[in-house]
Parts: C-alpha cells; structure tokens; sequence
C-alpha cells in the first residue's frame, strides 16, 4: 500500500488534534500551495462546517483575503501571529461573527493563534425581533488584533479576550457599541455582561477601549492585569462605568485630554509611568489602590518607554512597586491574574507535528504501518 502526500496531510492533522472533540470534524485551510490543505479559502471552508467543528488554519506570507463570516460555533486555530517566526503568521482580514437566525449564531466560537485585522460581531439578522439578537461566549486567545467593532443590538455575554495583542491602527482597538435605552437592550441584563479583557498588551497611538456615545457598560466590561505601552493620544474614550484592575500604563495615556468623556469607571490597583498625566483614578471616575508614576521594573523594556516587542520581558523584577500590590495581594500586570504569562504567546496552544517519516514504501494487505512523527508542545 503507498502512501500519498494527502494521506501524510491527514495523519498529521488527526495526530495535532487528538485532544480536540472527537464528534467534531476538523478541517484544514491552507492558501500555501506548498502546504496543501482541504481548502484554499477560509470562507469556504466556514461553510462547509458544521456547528462546532474545528478549522486547522496554516499560515502563510499571504493574507486569507477576504476572511470569513461565521453564523455558527465554530473553533479556529490559527499558527500564530508572530511574524517571520518559527510557524509562519495566519493573517486573517476579516472576521464577522454573527446570527443566521433566532436558533442559529456563532455563539460558542473560539478564535486561537490568529492575526485578525478587522474583527465584527454583530447579532442582528433579517427579520429578526429585538430580544433575539443576542451572542454570547466567545473567546479569542492569544490573538492580534487591530481593530474590531461590536455590536450588543440586545445583550452580548460572556465575551472574552485572553493574552491578546492590540497593536496601533489608527483608533481604538475594541470599539463596543449599543444603546441602554428601553426597548433597545434587555431591560435585566442591559446591553452588555460579563466582558472580560484579561492579559492582555495595548501598543502604540491610539490603541485602547472605546464605547459609542451614551453607552453605559453598568459595570460589566471588566480590564485586568493589561499593558498599555508607548500611547501619545489616549487609550480609553467615551466608557461609562467600566473597571480597570490591575493594569499598567507605560508611557501611555489614559485619557484624551481636551475630551476625555470617561465617566463613573472604577480603578483599582493600577500603576501609571512616564503618562502626561499619571493621575489615577481620572476625574468622574472611583478607585483605590493606585499607583502613580512609579517605574514598574520590567526585566527586559526601553526605560524610556516603547511599542510592544517579542524581544520585551514584561515580567516584573525584584523590588518592583507592581509586586504584591494588585488587588487581594496579587500583582499588577500580565505576569498576575487570570492567565499569567511574562511574554505574549507567539502561537496557539496546540502541539505542532515538525517531522513525519514512514520508514517504508509499502506494506502488505493486513500488515502494519510504521510512522515516526516528532513534534512540539506550544504551552
């Protein structure tokens, strides 16, 4: 029996994704046509899924163009984002997540190790009444992202964003829109719960957190243990009643200053450094516990402040003012809280199959397939 180049494909996916949902099925997308996959176009391959299947993306020099619209769970993994590293970078354009009908969304979709530079969720769909206009749990893990928008058209819910990286385009990073009027949004839940923004690394001009005008996030947009590096302009504009826990504002600033319109937000345990203006917490804004103007101490980072860099050791060094004094006696910054980590994830967490032999050409009807395969764990 020979074995074909699809045959091998498919022997490492199955062996990557043994610990994924054995029900699913996993797909593989590859725009590299050195690196052959089941399809060339991310689209497509969205389309061919069923509901809670597994999309294996590969990396490439080449953007997936346009990306994809997702309407149903699904779970992605992407190589990494890391560019010109060891696994090439999966660069996805676009990505929509949003509702097919009142039973139907991408509600439950996980985004890991990918490069999204426009990201959309939005829950409205034709004919739709207001109360069906919902999403909830979604995560993107260890993901770049430069800007996204979303939208909660009647409440979004369990949305999470895990050591990710935001990186400067222009504006805001995460921009949430929605309305607290009646009729607009559940009338007990409001337009937004349980959003957590954990781990995550803010860099350069402009990148942060805004809301739409009136928005009031009644205390469910929670930002903990973040960076916000090498920031002129602002990183957080027109936010109501959000919390900030634990972050660190680097040469960053907080607030735009002739228009700052951030109101009732809590801030506890921050730590501000080399900022325009340090203060914490900003004028019509609550907290306790702060930190101003204090070097943190990173291991490895320009004392003089930078944009975010793989090369950076954001872990916090001995007699750093940072260390024990985040809140319940944590630290404050990435290397604390929800998903500690020193550095950003290059990678998804997910083992990667670096070399494959079959010591034999052939083997007799009924006999035994020898396969040698090495790999790494990404952690």
């Amino acid at each position: 029996m020979k074995i074909s180049v699809s045959s091998k494909l498919l022997m490492m996916v199955v062996f990557v994704t043994t610990t994924m949902n054995m029900m699913a099925t996993v797909w593989t997308v590859s725009n590299d046509p050195n690196r052959p996959a089941q399809y060339t176009a991310l689209q497509a391959a969205v389309d061919a899924a069923s509901p809670n299947d597994t999309l294996l993306v590969t990396g490439s020099t080449t953007q997936y163009y346009p990306g994809a619209t997702i309407v149903k769970p699904l779970v992605i993994f992407g190589e990494g984002i890391e560019a010109g590293g060891t696994f090439p970078q999966t660069d996805i354009y676009g990505l929509t997540l949003g509702r097919f009908n009142s039973s139907l969304s991408a509600s439950g979709t996980r985004v890991y190790g990918c490069k999204v530079y426009s990201l959309s969720i939005n829950s409205s769909f034709s004919g739709s009444s207001p109360s069906q206009q919902t999403m909830s749990n979604i995560i993107f893990e260890r993901c770049k992202v430069n800007y996204s928008y979303i939208y909660a058209n009647w409440n979004m819910s369990n949305l999470t964003f895990r050591n990710c990286l935001f990186s400067e385009y222009g504006g805001s990073n995460l921009y949430f829109m929605g309305s607290n009027s009646v009729g607009s949004c559940d009338p007990i839940l409001g337009p937004y719960s349980n959003v957590i923004v954990t781990n995550c690394v803010f860099t350069g001009n402009y990148s942060g957190i805004s809301g739409s005008g009136g928005l009031d996030m009644n205390g469910n947009l929670v930002v903990r243990n973040c960076l916000f590096l090498n920031n002129s302009y602002y990183s957080l504009y027109q936010l109501q009643e959000g919390v900030f826990e634990n972050n660190i504002w680097y040469k960053a600033e907080l607030l735009n200053s002739s228009n700052p319109y951030v109101t009732n937000c809590t801030f506890n345990n921050n730590l501000t450094y080399l900022c325009n203006v340090n203060t914490l917490p900003p004028a019509n804004s609550i907290g306790s516990g702060n930190i101003v103007n204090q070097n943190p101490l990173f291991t490895t980072y320009p004392a003089l402040g930078a944009e975010f860099a793989w090369a950076h050791n954001y872990a916090l060094q001995a007699g750093s003012p940072a260390l024990g004094t985040g809140t319940n006696g944590t630290d404050i910054g990435i290397n604390s809280g929800n998903a500690p980590v020193t550095q950003l994830h290059k990678y998804a967490k997910i083992p990667a199959v670096t070399a494959l032999t079959i010591p034999v050409s052939s083997v007799p009807v009924g006999g035994t397939l020898q396969i040698n395969i090495q790999a790494v764990s990404r952690d």
